[in-house]
């Protein structure tokens, strides 16, 4: 079957008219902006963990306390926690603490995540494009 050829219910009396269609057809689009809002919050909760991964690392003086090689362990465990999650190399780490350490001097570093999602342009051409990648998969799974 035709991936846009409508199927239609045939053991009950449906009438299908414009309303029906049009109808349909928003709430599938309301759907796919849920879709891109779920993955911007879902990328803004990883900086928000990696800042504070950061922030952990530069607070907790770890190479201080547990020595040099730390942040390389903690990699190696982290990635063996969670192996199918990128993003736990050591180097990831490292740049997570130089990250933290640069920007915590910052003033209002506190507020730029709490107003992270509401600075986000949601009709931006960009957000648009992780719309249609979003789509695109989802139609191939």
């Amino acid at each position: 079957m035709a991936e846009n050829t409508p199927r239609i219910v045939k053991t009950h009396d449906v009438h299908l008219d414009t309303e029906y269609v049009q109808w349909v057809h928003d709430i599938k689009e309301r759907y796919r902006g849920t879709q891109i809002k779920a993955a911007v919050k879902v990328n803004s909760e990883q900086l928000l963990f990696n800042w504070e991964l950061g922030r952990d690392l530069v607070t907790r003086k770890s190479e201080e306390k547990w020595g040099k090689g730390i942040v390389e362990q903690l990699s190696l465990d982290l990635q063996n926690e969670f192996p199918k999650i990128k993003g736990f190399s050591a180097r990831n780490l490292w740049n997570m603490k130089k990250w933290y350490a640069f920007y915590a001097n910052e003033e209002n570093i506190s507020n730029i995540f709490s107003s992270f999602e509401k600075q986000i342009n949601f009709s931006s051409i960009k957000l648009h494009q992780v719309g249609a990648e979003i789509r695109a998969n989802n139609r191939t799974e």
